[in-house]
C-alpha cells in the first residue's frame, strides 16, 4: 500500500497527492465534533465547626488532637463584594498516604469602614462615622464560624469519623456535616 501524502488547504479541505501520478485530487474528510456532556462535579464532605477562636489557634488544635497538619496557605480566599474585598483564612493539609485534602476555611469577614458625613449647613466639619460590616463566604449559613472540607480520591467516608474527634475537642462548640450540593453559594468552596 502506498502512502498519501498531503496538506489541508484554506477551507478545510484535506488535499492528497499520489506519489506515481502527476495529477492531485481533493478528498473531502468531514470534520468531528466532540461534545463533553457529562460534567464531572467535584465531590467532597464539609463539616461546619462553631468556634469562637482565631483560625491558627483552631489550626493548632485539630493539628494537635486529631492530627492533622494543616498549615496556612500563601493565599487566602479573596472576594470582591460591593464596596469590600474580603479576605478568608485557609488552612491547608495534603495527605499524600490517603489521598486525602483537607481545608480549613473562616466563614466571616468583618471589616470597619469610615464614612465622613459632611453637613449641609456647615462646609468646614464633617462628621465621621465608622461602621462594621460583616461578609460570609457562605451566607445560607451564617452562624457557622468554620467550614473543614475533605477531598477524597476513595469512596471512603471519613467526615462522620472526623465529627466525632471534633467534638472532643473542649474550644469547638459544635461541630457537624453539611450537605453542599443544597447550598446556593457552593461555588465559594471551589478553591482551585
Amino acid at each position: 500500500m502506498k502512502y498519501l501524502y498531503g496538506l489541508l488547504n484554506s477551507c478545510g479541505d484535506f488535499i492528497c497527492i499520489f506519489p506515481r501520478c502527476n495529477r492531485k485530487t481533493t478528498i473531502f474528510v468531514g470534520t468531528q465534533k466532540l461534545v463533553l456532556d457529562a460534567f464531572m462535579e467535584d465531590t467532597y464532605e464539609l463539616i461546619a465547626i462553631h468556634c469562637s477562636l482565631a483560625p491558627y489557634k483552631l489550626a493548632f488544635l485539630l493539628n494537635k488532637h486529631v492530627n492533622l497538619r494543616l498549615s496556612r496557605t500563601k493565599k487566602d480566599i479573596n472576594f470582591k463584594f460591593d464596596t469590600i474585598a474580603a479576605c478568608f483564612p485557609l488552612f491547608r493539609y495534603d495527605d499524600y498516604l490517603k489521598y486525602h485534602t483537607y481545608s480549613l476555611l473562616g466563614n466571616k469577614y468583618t471589616a470597619s469602614i469610615t464614612y465622613h458625613v459632611t453637613d449641609e449647613t456647615n462646609l468646614f466639619t464633617a462628621d465621621v462615622e465608622n461602621v462594621s460590616v460583616t461578609k460570609y463566604l457562605i451566607p445560607e449559613l451564617k452562624n457557622v464560624d468554620y467550614f473543614l472540607k475533605i477531598e477524597t480520591e476513595t469512596a471512603i467516608r471519613t467526615a462522620a469519623t472526623l465529627t466525632v474527634s471534633l467534638l472532643e475537642i473542649p474550644q469547638i462548640m459544635t461541630a457537624y456535616t453539611v450537605n453542599y450540593t443544597q447550598l446556593k453559594s457552593k461555588n465559594n468552596l471551589i478553591l482551585e
